[in-house]
């Protein structure tokens, strides 16, 4: 198990929910979902953006091209959306 997480049977989960959510959202952490001593779930924090990765590869090279203070060769990348995506969001 990973500093950070923490595995939670799934009857304690259904009693203590709100508890357990609580912790996600203010700590960061992940639980792990048990069934029978067996993983069937992860409860994380959400990420503001998970099927962007647009932005995340901007921000990258940003931070590589400060910290070398440029890039040597010109690197593919994704076009530069100027507007953030709406969030995927299945429940929506």
């Amino acid at each position: 198990m990973k500093l950070g997480q923490m595995n939670v049977k799934t009857g304690e989960l259904r009693n203590q929910l709100s508890r357990y959510l609580k912790r996600v959202r203010q700590t960061g952490d992940c639980i792990t979902v048990m069934d029978r001593n067996r993983p069937i779930a992860v409860i994380s924090p959400y990420a503001d953006h998970p099927a962007d990765t647009h932005t995340d590869v901007w921000m990258r090279r940003a931070r590589v091209e400060a910290e070398l203070g440029g890039l040597d060769e010109d690197i593919e990348l994704p076009a530069r959306r100027t507007v953030p995506a709406k969030h995927l969001n299945p429940l929506d």
